[in-house]
């Protein structure tokens, strides 16, 4: 049976656009907002039942959360765009388990509905 799990999570951190033809060449923060959809069966769950521990969110909230995100690989070296960010974040959930993901990021949540989203099927 399919089971599909969500969770979220707020991120601050600093970045800027190197390059960039735009305000955003300036280091400048967001309260990033995070979402993260889970998809797998009954059949992957783990010996405590779980499909997908949530740790592994912690685990990214943490990577970037009060961090200039330019210094942080991949991003000392490409532009952390919304785009890049939610490609590296997608890629480092499926390195950690064969599931499927959708992950969307916003700059930020409050006044707009903004976002970029990946991953192996739409919610």
């Amino acid at each position: 049976m399919k089971l599909r799990l969500h969770t979220e999570t707020v991120i601050d951190s600093s970045h800027q656009l190197v390059g960039y033809d735009g305000k955003c060449s300036r280091i400048h923060g967001h309260t990033w907002f995070l979402e993260i959809w889970i998809e797998g069966d009954n059949t992957q769950l783990d010996k405590d039942g779980i499909l997908f521990d949530f740790g592994k969110v912690k685990e990214i909230n943490e990577k970037y959360d009060h961090f200039f995100i330019n210094s942080i690989e991949p991003f000392n070296t490409i532009n952390p765009t919304a785009e890049n960010m939610v490609l590296e974040i997608y890629k480092d959930l499926k390195k950690q388990k064969d599931l499927d993901f959708c992950v969307r990021l916003y700059e930020t949540k409050v006044g707009k509905d903004t976002y970029c989203q990946t991953g192996d099927f739409d919610v």
